[in-house]
């Protein structure tokens, strides 16, 4: 009698998982590649090319400042984190290290964040805008 449950079970859990991949499948069928975000993960990928064309340094540790670093951050650090994962994704080999941790650095701000971030490091920065909200900080050899 317990083999029989046993094999029964064993069929029912197959036959769910079967049923699971189906649907799972039939989901996927509809979804356009925009839904991927293949998209989306290429234009992210294309405008952070141009930091890697700017940068002079090829290989090595870069800083990533975001809002999170400027005093008047309105960002959560849900959007801060996959903008930073797909930071690195787009500039590897180049090794990102949370805020300006190094000579050089990239940043995703908008013009108010960078003006405050200026505004709080005045003349410690060189800011070289790349393209719309990306920029890369260049510590200054100051004393």
């Amino acid at each position: 009698m317990l083999s029989m449950i046993k094999r029964v079970l064993v069929v029912l859990l197959v036959l769910g998982s079967v049923f699971s991949i189906v649907q799972q499948w039939r989901f996927t069928l509809n979804l356009s590649r925009e839904n991927r975000g293949t998209d989306a993960l290429d234009r992210w990928e294309s405008r952070l090319a141009l930091v890697k064309d700017v940068l002079p340094i090829k290989r090595g540790v870069i800083g990533y400042i975001t809002e999170l670093h400027t005093a008047d951050s309105m960002s959560t650090d849900w959007d801060t984190e996959t903008e930073y994962i797909l930071t690195q994704y787009a500039l590897a080999p180049l090794i990102l290290k949370k805020g300006p941790v190094a000579e050089w650095g990239v940043a995703i701000l908008s013009n108010k964040d960078v003006a405050l971030w200026q505004a709080t490091y005045p003349g410690l920065f060189e800011v070289i805008r790349v393209e719309g909200n990306v920029f890369i900080f260049h510590k200054l050899d100051n004393p």
